[in-house]
């Protein structure tokens, strides 16, 4: 389960850092034309498919069972949800309950429920099957 865990940290700085830039540019660039509902919708996507796309590499050559895809993903959801309550105590000044409150708006919980679909991507990323032909 470690080796799960280790690579749901390899998995959340990935993402984590994709998510970031994509996030100063929704808010410096898309949201200031489309509003910010508008901009955070078009964000979402972008996020659950570079998650898939990060997964993907990361399971290639590993031989994870389910268990240990979910441990991968909840072990990245945790890393996500720490690092976003730390991110705005720092940059908005934004104690853990006011940060929570914020999660509980209409475009936090679309927020969070990108973070709960990135956390999901690993379970149904599994390993690539190849050359398998059907039973009979």
């Amino acid at each position: 389960m470690a080796a799960a865990c280790f690579t749901g940290l390899l998995y959340f700085a990935a993402v984590f850092t994709f998510a970031f830039a994509t996030g100063v540019a929704r808010v410096l660039v898309v949201a200031p034309w489309l509003g910010p509902t508008a901009a955070v919708l078009l964000e979402v996507p972008i996020l659950v498919l570079a998650s898939w796309i990060v997964a993907r590499r990361l399971l290639r050559n590993r031989s994870f069972t389910l268990p240990q895809r979910a441990a991968m993903g909840a072990s990245a959801f945790a890393l996500t949800m720490v690092s976003e309550a730390a991110l705005a105590a720092i940059m908005r000044g934004q104690g853990v309950v006011d940060w929570a409150a914020s999660v509980a708006t209409p475009l936090g919980l679309v927020g969070l429920a990108a973070q709960v679909a990135f956390a999901a991507v690993p379970i149904f990323v599994g390993p690539r099957r190849t050359g398998l032909s059907p039973t009979v």
